[in-house]
């Protein structure tokens, strides 16, 4: 096991995807409990959420916790851009009798100074970071805890900027992951190599750990990519199926269920590229959609056309990565024991 995880305290070098508005600490503590890494996504919290939750996680475990931000930067209002977008939308709008007034959505949170205070009175065993890094004085106030700083890449020069910029690590994300793809210095997310072939090509330039994403849900998966380069291997939709959970009764039938669908990386829920499950709204307007606004303004006009087909898959993001289908629904404890043996190089 490479010595960043030993650091932590991981007895499994594995980390659970954060996945805002999938889980909460529930899933953290139980993957934590484990031996594994436990993350809490901060994308819909506020400080006073954040302190509770890994309060509540350093109560119930001594496991290695990760937090996890957003860093996009902050998206003004563009009336054009606003204008375009609700003309895709105005059809469904008509269809269900609403007026297309809705407030404008705060979420996900940028990273402020409030948040950094928490997360250096938490002292968590990793910082990590999707859509690039924050400031250099958040990064470096951070770190001067004892935190350690991961961040997502999905191209080798993503990876090199982020081991020049002072990470301990890199997540390398394969397209084949679910959920928001971690793109900030070349926005196309969806001419991206697979994981192994980026977990190669990104291990072989960097000094620093790489940690494969993206696709891994089975012990074959992880061989492969420990093979690939990776130091460790950090997973998400395989912990969708985790009783721990917080994903809706809609989309779980979806990953329990037999069905044969696919999944595709859109920009139309959020206004940035995420893998999920294709619907309506997909099928009608394109997965990428040069009209949509930009993130995450657009998930505010998509609202009320959710709350009015309420318990329907037509307008809602149901995320998942290409390997979905893998593995049966269980608490998050026995699904990191299921994985460990493949860790051992004996």
């Amino acid at each position: 096991m490479h010595s960043l995880f030993h650091d932590l305290g991981a007895r499994v070098p594995l980390i659970q995807s954060p996945m805002a508005g999938a889980q909460d600490e529930d899933l953290a503590i139980a993957v934590a409990q484990a031996g594994a890494i436990g993350s809490i996504p901060c994308a819909n919290l506020t400080p006073q959420d954040l302190q509770q939750s890994a309060t509540r996680f350093q109560g119930a475990t001594t496991g290695p916790l990760n937090v996890n931000f957003f860093c996009h930067p902050v998206t003004r209002r563009d009336p054009q851009r606003e204008a375009l977008w609700l003309n895709e939308l105005n059809r469904y709008y008509d269809d269900l009798s609403l007026t297309p007034d809705y407030p404008t959505n705060a979420y996900p949170r940028a990273l402020d100074s409030d948040m950094v205070d928490v997360v250096c009175a938490v002292k968590p065993a990793i910082a990590s970071f999707h859509f690039g890094l924050p400031t250099a004085a958040f990064v470096n106030r951070i770190r001067a805890t004892g935190t350690k700083i991961i961040a997502t890449a999905t191209t080798v020069q993503e990876a090199l900027f982020l081991q020049d910029n002072g990470c301990d690590a890199v997540i390398a994300q394969g397209q084949e992951a679910g959920g928001h793809q971690g793109v900030f210095l070349q926005m196309d997310a969806t001419n991206r190599l697979p994981t192994l072939d980026l977990v190669a090509q990104i291990s072989a330039v960097l000094s620093i750990p790489t940690i494969a994403a993206g696709g891994i849900s089975d012990q074959t998966g992880i061989k492969a990519a420990l093979a690939a380069g990776a130091s460790g291997v950090q997973m998400g939709t395989r912990f969708l199926k985790s009783t721990e959970s917080k994903i809706t009764p809609l989309h779980r039938s979806i990953l329990e269920g037999s069905e044969q669908r696919e999944t595709t990386i859109t920009n139309v829920f959020t206004g940035r590229p995420a893998r999920g499950f294709v619907n309506k709204l997909i099928r009608d307007i394109g997965p990428m959609n040069a009209n949509v606004q930009a993130f995450p303004l657009a998930i505010s006009a998509l609202s009320p056309l959710k709350s009015a087909t309420e318990g329907s898959e037509d307008f809602v993001s149901l995320w998942a990565g290409q390997n979905w289908q893998t593995g049966e629904t269980k608490p998050a404890r026995d699904i990191v024991h299921d994985l460990a043996p493949a860790f051992d190089p004996n």
